[in-house]
C-alpha cells in the first residue's frame, strides 16, 4: 500500500511539474516583447538586416495583447494573429490573420526580409497553428522559436538585433570592401571555436565556414558575386544570435 501511495505521489509531482513548466512557457510568451532575428523558410535561413531604417521602426516587436486576444507584430507594416487558443504541448492556434495596408519600408533589405517573415507566419489562410519554445540565453535575454506546421521557423529574442547575445569587442574585419580574401582578427579573449556565416543582401544563408580557431581567421570568398553581404560570427554550432556586420565584395 505504501509503495502504491509513493508511486501515485511521484506521478502527481511529475504531472504538476509538467503543468507548471507549460504554464510558465505560456506566460513568458504572453508577457514579453520579442524581436525577430532570423527565419528558416523551406529549410533555408534568412537573417534580419540591421540598418538605420529598422532601428527607427516604431514598436518593432512581436507580442500578445490580452485585451484583444491576439498576437501583433511589426516589420515594415503591422500585422496580427487573431482569436488565439492556447493548446497543449506549447502550441497555439489563430483563426484569422490581419494586417494594416500602410507599408512604411523604403529599404529593399527590409522589404525582402519582411516577405520572408510573413511567409513563416502566414503559411495558410486559416486555422494557423504554431508550436513555441522559449529558452533562457542569459540572465537578461530569452529566445523564442515559433514553428508552423510546415516546419518553418521564426527566431526571436527579448533584446534587439543591435545588442547581440554573442559579442567580441575588438573584432577587426578587413579589407572591406574585399576582393577575394577576408581577414578577421579576433581579440586575445577569443578562445573558443567559431563559425562564420555569410548571407546575401536578402538575408539568405549562402556560405558557411565552420569550426575556425585562432586569433587570425582567413575566409576565401572568391566565388561570391560582387555585392553586399551580411557576415555573422558566432561560437561553434550555436543556434543563438551572433555578431552581424555588413561586408562588400568588389
Amino acid at each position: 500500500m505504501k509503495k502504491q501511495i509513493y508511486i501515485i505521489t511521484i506521478l502527481f509531482l511529475l504531472l504538476n511539474t509538467f503543468f507548471v513548466s507549460a504554464q510558465t512557457q505560456e506566460e513568458e510568451l504572453k508577457n514579453n516583447q520579442w524581436y525577430v532575428h532570423k527565419v528558416t523558410l523551406n529549410n533555408t535561413d534568412y537573417i534580419a538586416p540591421d540598418n538605420e531604417e529598422r532601428q527607427n521602426f516604431h514598436n518593432e516587436s512581436f507580442g500578445f495583447i490580452d485585451l484583444y486576444n491576439q498576437f501583433y507584430g511589426y516589420y515594415c507594416y503591422t500585422f496580427g494573429l487573431e482569436n488565439i487558443t492556447f493548446l497543449e504541448d506549447n502550441g497555439f492556434q489563430a483563426t484569422h490573420w490581419m494586417s494594416f495596408p500602410l507599408f512604411e519600408c523604403q529599404n529593399n533589405d527590409n522589404v525582402n526580409f519582411s516577405s520572408k517573415y510573413t511567409d513563416v507566419l502566414l503559411y495558410q489562410p486559416s486555422d494557423l497553428i504554431f508550436q513555441y519554445e522559449i529558452t533562457p540565453v542569459d540572465s537578461n535575454t530569452k529566445e523564442l522559436i515559433l514553428t508552423n506546421e510546415n516546419g518553418d521557423k521564426a527566431y526571436f529574442y527579448t533584446s534587439y538585433l543591435s545588442n547581440p547575445i554573442f559579442d567580441l569587442e575588438g573584432v577587426n574585419i578587413y579589407p572591406n570592401p574585399v576582393s577575394d580574401i577576408l581577414q578577421i582578427t579576433l581579440p586575445d579573449t577569443a578562445k573558443e571555436r567559431y563559425d562564420f556565416k555569410i548571407y546575401d543582401i536578402n538575408g539568405k544563408l549562402i556560405k558557411v565556414f565552420k569550426d575556425k580557431t585562432g586569433k587570425q581567421i582567413t575566409l576565401d570568398i572568391q566565388d561570391l558575386n560582387l555585392g553586399v553581404y551580411w557576415l555573422e560570427i558566432n561560437t561553434h554550432d550555436s543556434n543563438q544570435r551572433g555578431l552581424v556586420t555588413k561586408i562588400i565584395k568588389k
